[in-house]
């Protein structure tokens, strides 16, 4: 099994005028998102699922990854990639879908945290910038601390 966490794209600035579950990717977030994923493709086959955190920014990051990699699935929503999900949890709902290959995208410093924890580094914290993904692999059922991290990929920068 392999799963793809996945940060979601720049975001708007946090404001007292915007609620932070409304916040929004930026245009050039957008441009970057699109652009790494187009450059992910040398790197990653398929994805099967698609997951993402409800705030809006996760969903625009996932909608645009499920645009490029031309998915035909649905992009669901999954609670436990809000910040303070679990990463335990997050191995066990993975467990139970019977595939091979799984996006998800979330939050900092979640994401970094489920790196960290996934792969053994149960202390540790990885800052990822936005728009990065990092694969990591399962010899068999996902195990906390028996991930292999394959790759960390940070965003493919387009100017203009």
């Amino acid at each position: 099994m392999n799963i793809y966490l996945i940060r979601h794209g720049e975001a708007e600035p946090t404001s007292v005028n915007k609620p932070q579950e409304e916040r929004e990717l930026t245009k050039n977030g957008e441009k970057i998102v699109k652009a790494s994923a187009e450059f992910w493709k040398n790197y990653v086959s398929e994805f099967e699922l698609i997951f993402s955190s409800p705030l809006k920014r996760a969903v625009q990051t996932a909608h645009i990854i499920k645009e490029v990699f031309n998915i035909k699935s649905d992009v669901l929503p999954e609670i436990l990639l809000l910040n303070g999900g679990l990463t335990e949890d997050l191995l066990i709902f993975v467990s139970t879908l019977g595939v091979e290959n799984i996006a998800m995208i979330g939050h900092q410093p979640d994401i970094g945290i489920h790196i960290s924890r996934i792969t053994g580094a149960n202390k540790g914290n990885i800052k990822i910038a936005s728009a990065t993904i990092s694969k990591i692999s399962f010899k068999s059922s996902p195990v906390m601390g028996e991930g292999i991290l394959e790759f960390l990929i940070p965003p493919l920068i387009k100017k203009g």
